[in-house]
Order: structure tokens, then C-alpha cells, then sequence
């Protein structure tokens, strides 16, 4: 995380030399709703971006993240637990799955027509992981969930990477000229990512999801 802060500020900085004889900085807060194609389901995500644009908004240099909520993904995962344990007298566990990015945002801008298009690539940090639902949380002891989650799971319950993105995106303009509609499609890299229920990684790593956008932004 430090590092991708660091690289951020050096990023905007450059960016802010660059457009010193430039006559005009915007900013833009995109928030978005969209889904991950995952083998066997859809999961769907919520998250925003922010920024400042530059050279009259044909770049943006800002922050992404989104995330995989529990209560919006009601899909079930179930697995055996490690090493021959149970709780609450069964030895499969049923569990849920969420996960969240933040990273750095760059998007090259053009235009079509009216139609505003970007090519959003993001660098940043990945956690994801598996948790018990319902009754499960009440844990037999009164320790936190989280303590069993991890002795269940063999201290994998849940794992972090960096992540990689790319994609394309447009927006169509409304009325409003500080507002535009968006949809896009990016395709995600997780290397090294992996839990107890997932060892192989697969499940956020070479991902597609889609995004709807409502962007809001400087004239």
C-alpha cells in the first residue's frame, strides 16, 4: 500500500508539471454498480473512482475500488474443513464470498462523436476471502467468527495480491453537461492470490466484469 500511494502522489505530480502551461484541471467522481463473471455465477460489485483530468480531459489520474459484498451476493460455497475438524457438529463448512481493490487509476481519454471513451488501467492491492453466514457467526465458544474462520480454514480464510486491470469504457452525455452515463468491461489479474477454499487462485484471477457508471465531472 505504500508503495502504490507513493507511486500516486509521483504520478499526479508529473502529471500536474505537465499540465502547467495546459489551461485547465478537471476532476471527475465516477460511482459504479456492475458484476464479475465468475465459472459458475455472476457476483456483483459495487465502487467508485475519483480523480483530477488533464489536457482538457483527455487523461484521468485517480483511484478505483470496488468490492464484493456478503449481503448484495447471497451465492453459498461450501468445503470441508481442515484437518478433519467440525463446528457446530458438521465437518462442511458453508461459507460466503467477498472481496475489495483499491488501486491507482490512469485512463487515457477520446472522443467518438459525442460518445467520450477511456481506456482505465489500474495497478493496486486485492483481499478477498471466505466467510461463515447466518447461525454460523455465533460461534460455539463466544470467540470472534474470525477466530474460527481461520481454525477452520487453516489460517487461509482469506488471502491479498496485487492486482492488475484493464479496459474500455464509454460515456454517452446527458442534459446535465457535469454528468454522463457509462458502461464499460475489464478483464483482472490476481497473481498469487489464493485461500483454503480456492488454493489454485482461480476464482477473482483472470476475471471479467462489466461496470455502469454515472460519472460526474468538472465543465
Amino acid at each position: 500500500m505504500k508503495n502504490l500511494l507513493i507511486s500516486l502522489l509521483a504520478l499526479t505530480f508529473c502529471a500536474l508539471a505537465a499540465q502547467a502551461q495546459a489551461p485547465k484541471v478537471g476532476w471527475f467522481i465516477a460511482p459504479e454498480v456492475g458484476g464479475m463473471f465468475h465459472e459458475d455465477h455472476v457476483g456483483r460489485v459495487v465502487g467508485t473512482s475519483f480523480g483530477l483530468t488533464f489536457f482538457q480531459n483527455r487523461l484521468k489520474v485517480g483511484v478505483l475500488g470496488y468490492g464484493r459484498s456478503g449481503p448484495i451476493n447471497p451465492r453459498e460455497f461450501q468445503v470441508e474443513a481442515a484437518n478433519g475438524q467440525t463446528y457446530r457438529g458438521s465437518s462442511t463448512l458453508t461459507l460466503r464470498a467477498d472481496h475489495g481493490i483499491i488501486g491507482l487509476l490512469v485512463a487515457p481519454t477520446f472522443k467518438v462523436g459525442k460518445v467520450a471513451l477511456d481506456i482505465p488501467l489500474v495497478i493496486g492491492n486485492m483481499g478477498a476471502g471466505f466467510y461463515f453466514e447466518g447461525e454460523d457467526r455465533n460461534t460455539p465458544d463466544g470467540q470472534r467468527v474470525s477466530v474460527w474462520e481461520d481454525r477452520m480454514m487453516d489460517g487461509r480464510d482469506a488471502g491479498f495480491s496485487i492486482l492488475y486491470e484493464g479496459g474500455l469504457r464509454a460515456f454517452w452525455p446527458v442534459k446535465a453537461e457535469d454528468i454522463a452515463l457509462g458502461a464499460g468491461l475489464h478483464y483482472s489479474l490476481t497473481p498469487g492470490w489464493s485461500t483454503y477454499y480456492d488454493p489454485e487462485g482461480g476464482f477473482y484471477n483472470q476475471r471479467l466484469r462489466f461496470s455502469l457508471v454515472v460519472q460526474f465531472q468538472s465543465r
